[in-house]
């Protein structure tokens, strides 16, 4: 594994090093062939990154990206620059977009390389609420008891899952007299079990369900608040297996579903305050299953009981062979 040279692009490297990673993906690149005549630059100097890093013939333990970080800066209106701090998930979930879109995908499944690996489905109940009308009585008056809901369900493909961590004690002394508080994944995903019922805004409940698995499983486990007032992180640890993650409780069990085991091959951490923090990741060598923590320009081996007790924020999970 490489480095990547690029100051304070933490969240970049992290993302990058996920990608280039994904096997499938980094063979799709690797042949220069399949994208020789597209004309989209990201495309291009992707490809040139992904080809950099696994020469063989590349004895340095370092790749300086610019040209591909130029590209980024230029098809993103600079939203994602080095020097200027952002959410790897917000800049991975726009590479992914705008990478299927330049490569010619469309809205179908199966359109271009990051649709084959990435996408996966999930049903959506929405309950709508509504009163039950008395005669003369106006619509405005909310009475829970007399609440009838309107079902409604919906397909929704998806790139990446998110989750919510539970809330951390209000008062900081309780942190500090605890240990840091820690949760099952599994309990996290419970999110998609088809019977969590969970309130929006608007007054509308919905429960979330798979209906069908990609081949890669990213999840991001939420541990940013942020507003007007305050920038707050949840330190609380999330119990993640390596190796055969399970997740037939999530799905609808059909065959379209598709294999519900997986293993765990990156995940990005966040160590620090939430302004000040440093972002760096955590991947598989697919060849020799060594792990390998990368943080910028360092490259160090590392062991999967490390990983499960970090601050884990994205999760990338490869799909089992039947």
């Amino acid at each position: 594994s490489s480095g990547i040279n690029a100051e304070y692009g933490d969240y970049i490297n992290s993302i990058l090093q996920v990608l280039v990673h994904i096997p499938p993906l980094r063979n799709f690149f690797l042949i220069k062939e399949n994208y020789a005549g597209n004309k989209s630059g990201l495309v291009q100097r992707f490809g040139e990154l992904t080809r950099k890093m696994w020469n063989p013939k590349n004895f340095k333990a370092q790749v300086l990206p610019h040209e591909l970080l130029q590209e980024i800066q230029a098809a993103s209106d600079k939203k994602f620059k080095i020097g200027q701090p952002a959410d790897p998930m917000d800049f991975l979930q726009w590479i992914l977009n705008t990478l299927h879109k330049e490569l010619g995908g469309t809205r179908k499944k199966g359109s271009s390389i990051i649709y084959q690996l990435f996408q996966g489905e999930l049903s959506v109940k929405t309950e709508t609420p509504h009163k039950k009308k008395e005669e003369g009585e106006s619509n405005e008056v909310q009475d829970p008891i007399n609440t009838e809901f309107t079902t409604s369900t919906s397909t929704l493909p998806f790139l990446t899952l998110s989750m919510d961590l539970p809330v951390t004690p209000l008062f900081k002394e309780e942190i500090e007299k605890n240990i840091i508080p820690q949760v099952p994944l599994y309990t996290l995903l419970s999110k998609f079990d088809g019977k969590t019922l969970h309130n929006i805004i608007t007054g509308e409940r919905k429960t979330y369900i798979i209906t069908r698995l990609p081949k890669y499983l990213v999840m991001q486990i939420r541990r940013f608040n942020k507003n007007n007032y305050f920038f707050e992180k949840n330190p609380t640890i999330a119990n993640f297996p390596v190796k055969n993650l399970e997740m037939r409780e999530y799905t609808t069990n059909e065959p379209s579903v598709g294999v519900t085991k997986f293993d765990l091959i990156s995940c990005v951490k966040h160590e620090g305050t939430p302004a000040k923090g440093i972002y760096s990741v955590y991947v598989q060598n697919k060849g020799n299953e060594q792990w390998y923590e990368i943080q910028d320009l360092t490259v160090k081996d590392t062991i999967p009981h490390l990983i499960v007790v970090s601050e884990a924020y994205i999760l990338v999970y490869e799909q089992k062979k039947e």
